[in-house]
């Protein structure tokens, strides 16, 4: 045993992966004198490219992990060593829902000798518990408010993700962006480059909005959108960092105002929808929001909950997760976790 190991300790990992990038810490895990249960001590962070394996394939989804997790590993003198293997682990990653991913998934972290054991989830559900995290960091110590929850999960695409005290548990949306993905990043980029198709029919004078959205993504009049939209692979990063360029005109500009009302209302909808089948009334569960465009623009989460209480459904409690990565820890701490103790 490495003497400079700290006894007793069980040693995790979590990764937060998406179609952006892919986010891996190991940690310490130690019996904690404090108000909380247990505490971890980050030893270790890695970074990478996307782990989708939906989007970017198993190959790149693969390299990409390993790529992130032995960036960690290596600022850890005593695991830089293939021998020295992490107790739990958690992967918690987009596009691996199903258990078909899982399964693959976790026979290559077995292969790839990752840990003793290993839990392989979708990049929803733990946010629940990095909201109880985060929350309990701030003094928050009451987990059962979290027991009817809904997640809101709105950046490239979007899903809610919502549980009945335990009982029950269900997801809307997260159908991709062909099938569905209303409210996201990529619905409102692409809502408003269909704007510049229709006002370009109608032979409208350019204006401000129009003008940023085509310099953004390098193109000189909307005929050359064609081209761009009908790319292989589709350009879905690029049309979902349009978003920024609609909300920041939202104010000022009629059309991307519209736009980002829709969206809002989508989101909304994706509360509701979830809300109803759990049976969950006005102020009976706590809300767990994620992704860039709730985490990056107060005011949308301001009008996001404006649209609720006209539903008659305002959360108890709101939380905007800042790391995700602690609901992967959270998970990776004990596997069995069923709801977040203190």
């Amino acid at each position: 045993m490495n003497p400079n190991k700290k006894p007793q300790c069980k040693r995790i990992l979590g990764v937060d992966g998406g179609g952006s990038k892919t986010i891996a810490w190991i940690a310490d895990v130690l019996p904690s004198t404090g108000q909380r249960k247990f505490e971890w001590e980050v030893l270790g962070r890695g970074r990478a490219g996307p782990s989708n394996p939906r989007s970017v394939g198993f190959d790149a989804a693969f390299a990409n992990l390993d790529a992130a997790i032995s960036m960690a590993r290596g600022q850890i003198p005593d695991l830089t060593a293939v021998s020295e293997r992490i107790d739990t682990a958690c992967l918690s990653l987009a596009g691996a829902g199903r258990k078909e991913e899982q399964d693959r998934i976790r026979e290559w972290a077995d292969t790839n000798c990752l840990a003793e054991q290993t839990t392989v989830i979708d990049d929803v559900e733990p946010l629940r518990f990095a909201a109880m995290y985060e929350l309990s960091q701030l003094g928050d110590s009451n987990p059962a408010s979290w027991e009817n929850s809904i997640t809101l999960v709105v950046g490239t695409g979007s899903i809610a993700y919502g549980r009945n005290g335990g009982r029950l548990s269900i997801r809307t949306g997260g159908w991709g962006y062909l099938l569905g993905d209303e409210g996201s990043g990529f619905s409102i980029g692409l809502a408003g480059l269909q704007s510049l198709c229709k006002a370009h029919d109608r032979g409208e004078a350019t204006t401000a909005f129009r003008e940023e959205m085509l310099q953004r993504v390098g193109l000189n009049t909307p005929t050359e959108l064609v081209q761009f939209i009908y790319q292989i692979p589709p350009p879905r990063a690029q049309v979902a960092e349009l978003s920024e360029v609609v909300i920041g005109h939202a104010a000022n500009d009629a059309t991307a105002g519209k736009i980002l009302l829709d969206a809002i209302h989508a989101m909304a909808d994706l509360v509701n929808t979830a809300a109803q089948r759990l049976e969950l009334k006005h102020r009976s569960y706590s809300l767990a929001l994620s992704g860039g465009i709730v985490s990056n623009h107060p005011a949308v989460v301001a009008r996001l909950m404006q649209a609720l209480e006209l539903k008659k459904l305002t959360p108890l409690a709101v939380h905007i997760v800042r790391e995700p990565i602690y609901g992967a820890l959270s998970l990776a701490m004990d596997p069995s976790l069923e709801r977040f103790e203190l």
